[in-house]
């Protein structure tokens, strides 16, 4: 089950979509229950980490990544690079001292503002190490291009499901190492993360198949994490509520009647 919620925010459109499975209710911002008068707060429950830390700032996006290249039990994977506020899961951090000093800092207790985090700092200034070396780039998610992304029929993919014709991996890139492309194909999409890979879990579709473009696979996050009725994460992500909010038609919702909100 810790696997399960550790790569449901790991993604790319989803952290990754992101990645958890599932990302629980102590995220950032989420509702945290008062403790009733009289008893103490249970402090191993307090000090955990952070699960999800928002920052500003230059990073790498695969959300839009659905043709990533298998390399030696990883993936690397063409992303965007894109400048604004982003959302890093906390155990997917790569770089061992920053992990540390991002699960001291930030805890359900006194959880990190935005840029408070370590990690965030790590990030700007180049410092995020991985294997003794240095990465100016590192794969976060968030929301770049989302009203398109999300108007595209994501599919639930299950590897193990009976007639099953779909890819079996995908990659996951929270946290992932980036490096610049020199002379990239796509302009667009200037940096190369690797980016781990997953094997036989179901995923989401993030290109409207279960099968990755020209020959590779995409990254993605695990199909659990995403409510495909009313499309919408089944985990709390930060900011995601006015996101969706934007990205809907310009138009009244329909009001129920009286006797009913009563």
């Amino acid at each position: 089950m810790k696997t399960v919620k550790g790569l449901a925010l790991r993604s790319l459109v989803f952290l990754a979509i992101a990645s958890l499975y599932i990302v629980t209710s102590t995220a950032q911002n989420s509702p945290r229950p008062a403790v009733e008068a009289g008893k103490k707060s249970s402090g191993r429950t307090h000090n955990l980490p952070q699960d999800l830390v928002v920052c500003t700032g230059w990073h790498a996006l695969c959300s839009a990544s659905s043709d990533c290249r298998m390399n030696d039990g990883t993936a690397d994977c063409d992303c965007l690079r894109v400048n604004e506020n982003h959302i890093v899961q906390t155990s997917s951090i790569q770089d061992p001292l920053v992990k540390h000093l991002t699960d001291a800092k930030c805890t359900i207790a006194h959880p990190c503002k935005v840029d408070e985090a370590p990690v965030c700092q790590a990030i700007k200034s180049g410092q995020y190490t991985v294997d003794n070396t240095r990465y100016r780039w590192v794969s976060t998610y968030s929301y770049r291009g989302w009203c398109r992304l999300i108007q595209t029929n994501l599919q639930a993919c299950d590897p193990g499901a009976p007639g099953y014709s779909g890819d079996r991996y995908w990659a996951v890139c929270d946290a992932a190492p980036c490096t610049e492309i020199e002379n990239p194909s796509n302009p667009e999409k200037p940096l190369s993360c690797k980016c781990p890979v997953v094997a036989d879990i179901p995923f989401v579709g993030t290109n409207g198949s279960c099968t990755g473009d020209n020959g590779g696979i995409m990254s993605s996050m695990p199909a659990q994490g995403w409510d495909f009725v009313n499309n919408t994460y089944t985990f709390y992500m930060p900011g995601y509520e006015y996101v969706y909010g934007a990205c809907a038609p310009l138009r009244s919702d329909l009001f129920p009647p009286a006797s009913l909100l009563f």
